[in-house]
């Protein structure tokens, strides 16, 4: 293929991934329509077809401008059903990680490295070079992340920080080409748009419009740190005897559908509704929710989207996230559940809040979880836990279904709620009983 060829082929590709962009956005879209821009402004695909090869390997839609893997159409519902920023960003990232290792398995990257290693005294192939190392150079675990070792956000926020190292340090010459480009492109330019293809000045218009908003990924790389240390992501089959740890024989007289819930919640869909019961009392979960970061404010008649997801703590403790999707804003419970001398505990790690359970089996085979001792960076604090109580119940009929209602209460009566969350439960078999 000849230059001329596979430069068109690097325009249309823009053109295609702006329009599937503007109707999926996200966060990291920008950063990856910045990229693309540059290159295209630095007629870069046209230099090297294994560099072109690899750029395509990384489109996240085909010539039809429909998405090209089961990941990235994930990607594009989670963005048609308005889903919070967050979500989205995690499925691109894996959309994103997932091409980039098939790109690496078929040999892109090391038949683009072998050539430029025949190029190596030409300045051109060496600001192609360092593109690739600025970008695909800095993803150093997106294997890890692949095998559920790492986040997803983690691999990425790393691959950020080291892309920003190298162009800040290594890749000026690299930096002044794209800004010459952009500068030319504005004023003169050799290219126009024509029939689906990308030209010059819309290029540069691409590469300023995403050069000015991709700074909204620092968020991406802030969720990254923080998910850190959040553990090994497990798998359905994963299991944890929490409840048997917890109330010995007495775990018998426990439903087998909550037995199972409690083995890993992150094997079980679910969606909650939330309701406060005075304008005081919302006021009160808005201020918590701003001051720790977690919880949330928001109610209706509706229920919310959600999930559950479950992480695998090196000390064997689990680590549970719920998550609701509360009109397009991602709401957090984030804790370790561990037990300790046959008590379990459920530790806010990073407000350094242990919450003592006493966990108490009901008549219909559920469970009963309230709140006791609550300290905090180890220090008792007056008797706050005592008003969270939660109630876990199995289905009235047979299905793979538990309903979680949990409400906090005034002072040590639980039933006096000031707020109350109903949290629906279902196995993924169970899907087609759920209304």
């Amino acid at each position: 293929m000849s230059f001329e060829r596979r430069h068109r082929a690097c325009r249309r590709a823009l053109g295609l991934l702006a329009d599937f962009y503007r109707a999926n956005p996200c966060r990291m879209a920008r950063v990856h329509l910045l990229a693309a821009s540059a290159v295209t402004l630095g007629r870069f695909w046209g230099v090297s077809e294994p560099f072109a090869r690899l750029g395509a390997a990384v489109m996240p839609v085909d010539e039809r401008g429909q998405p090209r893997t089961r990941e990235w159409a994930s990607y594009a519902r989670a963005c048609e059903e308005h889903l919070p920023w967050e979500v989205r960003d995690e499925r691109w990232i894996e959309a994103h990680i997932r091409d980039v290792a098939r790109a690496r398995e078929q040999g892109h990257e090391a038949a683009f490295l072998e050539e430029a290693r025949a190029h190596a005294r030409e300045p051109l192939w060496r600001l192609l070079v360092q593109h690739v190392e600025m970008t695909l150079g800095a993803r150093l675990f997106d294997q890890p992340a692949l095998a559920g070792a790492v986040p997803g956000e983690t691999a990425m926020a790393h691959g950020l920080a080291l892309s920003l190292s190298r162009m800040l340090s290594a890749c000026w010459s690299l930096l002044r080409h794209y800004a010459f480009a952009t500068v030319r492109a504005l004023c003169v330019p050799r290219e126009r748009d024509d029939a689906g293809l990308v030209g010059e000045r819309r290029a540069a218009w691409l590469l300023l419009g995403s050069f000015l908003t991709a700074w909204t990924a620092a968020s991406v790389y802030r969720r990254g740190v923080k998910a850190v240390h959040r553990g090994q992501s497990t798998r359905p089959s994963d299991v944890w005897p929490l409840l048997a740890s917890a109330l010995g024989p007495e775990v018998a007289r426990v439903d087998p559908r909550v037995r199972r819930f409690y083995a890993n919640p992150g094997a079980w869909n679910t969606r909650a509704s939330v309701t406060f019961s005075s304008l005081p009392a919302r006021m009160m979960a808005w201020v918590a929710t701003r001051l720790f970061g977690q919880g949330l404010f928001e109610q209706g008649p509706c229920t919310f989207p959600g999930r559950f997801r479950t992480f695998r703590r090196a000390d064997g403790s689990m680590h549970f996230v719920r998550e609701l999707y509360c009109d397009g804003v991602l709401r957090e419970f984030d804790s370790d559940f561990i037990v300790r001398g046959g008590r379990l505990h459920e530790v806010f790690v990073e407000q350094g809040l242990d919450l003592e359970l006493d966990v108490h089996v009901l008549e219909d085979g559920g469970l009963r979880l309230r709140g006791g001792t609550l300290r905090w960076h180890g220090l008792r604090m007056p008797p706050f836990g005592r008003g969270v109580e939660f109630r876990i119940h199995p289905a009235s009929d047979d299905s793979e279904r538990v309903d979680i209602i949990g409400t906090l209460g005034r002072g040590s009566v639980p039933e006096t709620a000031l707020g109350r969350i109903h949290y629906e439960a279902w196995l993924a078999s169970a899907e087609a009983s759920v209304g």
